[in-house]
């Protein structure tokens, strides 16, 4: 079973607040900005998070996911006639169609546990694309002091939840183990990452034909910095 099958049902809860409009729309509101047609796909669009609201302001909404149990939770929302969904690897899917943008946000690229099949991820990427089509990656920046002290590093350490995270520097992964204290029974599960140097994902785009156009920190189109926590990337297809 896919890891994400297993949390499906109560990932909207889970990462409240990040399905609200508060976080929710200025995400919405930079897509629809950069994308210069109507026909968008989204990678590891999940449970719909922005592509519901995304497809209401009247584009055609692709989203792929290679977990059919978020699909599944996808489809019983309301507005998900709008967003046509897939079941599929976007790392090496293909769709017999070519679209205006393509965005893979949230940290998505991180899912895929190998350089090969990140890069993969970037030429199927250019392969469903327009000339001159966007490309729009968001994920989070390595927390260096971790990575060097530490094998096993606390990210949240709350009254009702604890989050730790262990490092393979080797192969640049890390598994996050997260545990919610509040139910009766203690809930837990973990994801593994492949992390990403803002570097790599400039070269991973230049191997496979794109221009980079913009690199922020945040949706506010914040420039990255070094001292940035996340990244946003917009590269544009040759």
């Amino acid at each position: 079973m896919n890891s994400f099958d297993k949390i499906a049902n109560d990932y909207d809860e889970d990462i409240y607040p990040l399905n609200t409009r508060e976080f929710v729309l200025p995400t919405v509101d930079i897509l629809e900005k950069l994308s210069p047609g109507k026909d968008i796909l989204e990678f590891a669009v999940g449970t719909g998070r922005i592509a519901i609201p995304l497809s209401k302001r009247g584009f055609q909404l692709w989203g792929m996911d290679n977990s059919k149990k978020m699909l599944e939770v996808l489809s019983k929302k309301e507005g998900n006639q709008n967003v046509h969904m897939v079941y599929g690897d976007m790392s090496k899917t293909k769709l017999d169609k070519q679209f205006d943008m393509v965005y893979l946000i949230f940290n998505g690229i991180t899912y895929l546990l190998d350089l090969e099949k990140q890069v993969a991820c970037f030429q199927n990427t250019a392969d469903h694309l327009k000339p001159g089509g966007i490309f729009v990656i968001e994920t989070f920046i390595p927390r260096v002091d971790q990575i060097v002290k530490d094998d096993i590093a606390p990210y949240a350490l709350e009254e009702e939840y604890l989050g730790f995270d262990k490092y393979d520097r080797i192969n640049q992964l890390v598994t996050s183990y997260q545990y919610n204290l509040a139910s009766k029974d203690t809930e837990s599960y973990q994801t593994k990452h492949r992390y990403l140097w803002p570097s790599e994902l400039e070269l991973m785009g230049k191997l496979t034909g794109f221009e980079l156009l913009h690199k922020w920190e945040n949706w506010e189109e914040e420039p990255l910095t070094s001292t940035s926590e996340d990244c946003i990337m917009v590269w544009k297809k040759k």
